[in-house]
């Protein structure tokens, strides 16, 4: 089963990494809503800053990140040239674009080893868990306080989700420096996929899969994915599982699905004050305009914008889907059109 690619092109410049997708949410990726695409990079923003910082890396000044046909990767060149000049940097710029490849780290970042020995640690032992709930807006409440409740719950879900980041970081850095090794470190599953795959996942779990867009249910929401991704992948082996690769993509998910009630408060209260022409037409609005949904009066740009990106959304839906590793040029799957792989990713093997 296909779960990204590596490019083929030819090697020098037209043949070097030039963005990824593959640490936080490789696999066949649909198109996300513009609210759900922008919501991701402040979330990757947040926590990449967060991850540099504990293992002492630089910090970047802006987002070294670029959305391509509405998914979100990482700057390779970005990171390359913030992560350069520290010790350890280009194996970690190279775990973050990479980490399906191999790479050890240099015996001279004994900082960098030891910080991601305590942190491997710690990400088993007790990593930050997601609130349990989110305070809820009172029935009614006016704009101002369900834009607030929403903004609240964000900064809530942000510490698990920058700690999930680390995690995928630091297994990445693992398996890498046990392949330069010739060890086997082969794609692997998380735990919840190796349970729901074993028919051992607790319904609470599902919450944790499904597609990374507040758009979209989780499969807690709609069990049957769970099933028909399953029965889909009967037969296949049964991969390795890796207790710290693929935490973010299930805790963001698991995230937006305990913030989605403060999403659909406010979009419905937008739509019932005449702001939007429906509660749906908010997730084609960029996170940082949300706040415009608690306003008193429409905003005159609001209707075109949100007609062109519904637009977009659609016609990128039925276009070629973009690989999961791109260079400079923009490679894309061979098929068009909506892919039944969308269903099955929470379950595949990550790399």
């Amino acid at each position: 089963m296909e779960t990204g690619s590596r490019s083929t092109a030819p090697g020098g410049e037209a043949g070097a990494l030039a963005a990824s997708r593959s640490l936080l949410t490789p696999g066949p990726l649909a198109p996300l809503s513009h609210l759900g695409v922008t919501l991701l990079r402040h979330a990757v923003a947040t926590g990449l800053r967060y991850a540099l910082y504990q293992l002492g890396m630089p910090l970047p000044e802006g987002p070294p990140v670029r959305i391509v046909r509405l998914r979100l990767y990482l700057d390779a060149g970005k990171l390359a040239a913030l992560l350069a000049g520290a010790l350890g940097g280009t194996a970690v710029a190279a775990a973050l674009v990479d980490p399906g490849g191999a790479g050890a780290i240099p015996a001279t970042a004994r900082a960098l080893a030891a910080s991601l020995a305590f942190h491997r640690a710690r990400l088993r032992i007790a990593p930050r868990r997601l609130p349990r709930r989110l305070a809820a807006a009172r029935a009614g409440a006016p704009p101002a306080e369900l834009r607030v409740a929403l903004e609240g719950g964000l900064a809530r879900v942000l510490p698990a989700a920058s700690d999930a980041l680390l995690a995928d970081l630091a297994a990445a850095l693992e398996r890498r420096a046990r392949r330069s090794r010739g060890e086997s470190a082969p794609p692997a599953i998380t735990p919840a996929a190796h349970r729901l795959l074993t028919r051992s996942l607790p319904l609470a779990d599902l919450a944790r899969l499904g597609p990374p867009d507040p758009r979209a249910p989780s499969w807690a929401e709609r069990p049957e994915l769970a099933g028909a991704a399953r029965r889909a992948l009967e037969g296949w082996p049964l991969p390795p599982v890796d207790p710290l690769r693929g935490r973010f993509r299930e805790t963001w998910r698991a995230a937006l699905a305990a913030l989605a009630p403060h999403l659909q408060a406010l979009a419905e209260s937008a739509a019932a004050r005449g702001l939007l022409a429906a509660a749906d037409d908010a997730y084609f609005l960029p996170f940082d305009l949300l706040s415009d949904l608690a306003g008193e009066r429409r905003r005159a740009w609001m209707e075109a914008a949100v007609a062109a990106n519904r637009a977009e959304h659609e016609s990128l839906r039925q276009a070629a889907e973009p690989l999961e590793l791109l260079t400079a040029c923009q490679e894309t799957t061979p098929d068009a059109g909506e892919r039944a792989e969308w269903d099955l990713t929470p379950l595949l093997p990550l790399p």
